[in-house]
């Protein structure tokens, strides 16, 4: 990683700040020679293996070398076809292929429930995104704060990703409360997509959110399903993810070993055991995100829709 501090120069950029840092990047606040805000998204030299700290003290201040109020790092994973998916760590030049592709991503999107993208850059060549700095907070802070999270805005997450689609997004990818932002005037924002991989046998992603390892608009619903599943149990439906035969070749186990092992992975603790006062329609809706691979973010939208009206 570029070696970046308060009052550095990185271009024609004046860094004011650090704003966060996730598996792979680091973000810092900065202003252009104009005195305009914007945020710079700067790769590490290696990401995104299990070594990352994980479950450690959680520090109440942002800094490079600690974990943030709101950090889950997302984990590459590298799927052999016959024992399965492995945390392994990225080189540099795999990072900036990432920090790359993303910029891609929110060029297509033009501000659209994302960031504005300004520009790439290549200080000391390597790639760092100049991008819009969202003033708000993430969903995780506003849950670990107890502010309250309003289920309306998954329906706009919902309807955010199926905006994006029609401007060439395949999906989010690592959809999870860390890369949802909050605005005071409560517009949301979707932050830190992944790219499409340019390797068949690696997945970029949160197991935890992503426990199949997908790769499209339904492993964005499921995410949602899993992230409301959270908000009403303080917890979340699977203990161990990915789906231990996540990337595993057909041919390895039969047909029926794998459904076996995809309806006992599926068995999580439904909702209203965990909570009583789940109402039957949003644990039908979580289930559904799940378990129905028809069921997509269109009609997660339209669940939380009804839902709300019938409220």
């Amino acid at each position: 990683m570029l070696q970046i501090h308060t009052g550095q120069r990185v271009g024609a950029y004046q860094i004011t700040g650090f704003l966060g840092r996730g598996a792979f990047a680091q973000v810092h606040l900065a202003e252009d020679p104009c005195g305009r805000q914007v945020a710079l998204k700067v790769g590490d030299v290696q990401g995104g293996g299990s070594f990352l700290p994980r479950f450690e003290e959680i520090t109440f201040t942002r800094d490079p070398s600690a974990l943030s109020p709101d950090e889950a790092p997302a984990e590459a994973l590298f799927l052999d076809p016959e024992r399965g998916a492995r945390a392994e760590v990225l080189g540099a030049s795999e990072v900036d292929e990432l920090i790359e592709h993303e910029a891609e991503l929110l060029a297509k999107a033009d501000g659209r429930g994302t960031p504005r993208f300004y520009d790439l850059i290549r200080p000391e060549g390597r790639p760092v995104i100049v991008m819009e700095p969202v003033q708000g907070v993430t969903l995780r802070e506003r849950i670990r704060s107890l502010e309250g999270v309003k289920l309306a805005w998954l329906g706009r997450i919902a309807e955010t990703l199926e905006a994006l689609t029609a401007r060439g997004w395949q999906c989010h990818g690592d959809l999870k409360p860390e890369n949802v932002m909050v605005t005071e005037d409560e517009r949301i924002f979707l932050i830190d997509p992944v790219p499409e991989s340019c390797r068949e046998d690696r997945v970029v992603t949160t197991p935890c959110y992503n426990p199949f390892l997908r790769w499209d608009a339904k492993g964005d619903t499921q995410a949602l399903g899993i992230l409301l599943y959270e908000l009403l149990a303080c917890s979340l439906p699977f203990e161990s993810a990915p789906w231990p035969m996540a990337g595993i070749g057909a041919h390895v186990k039969s047909e029926d070993d794998r459904r076996l092992s995809l309806a006992l992975f599926l068995s999580y603790p439904p909702l209203r055991e965990v909570n009583a006062l789940t109402p039957a329609a949003l644990e039908e809706l979580v289930h559904r995100a799940l378990c129905d691979g028809r069921f997509g973010l269109g009609e997660f939208r339209e669940g939380i829709e009804r839902f709300l009206l019938r409220s």
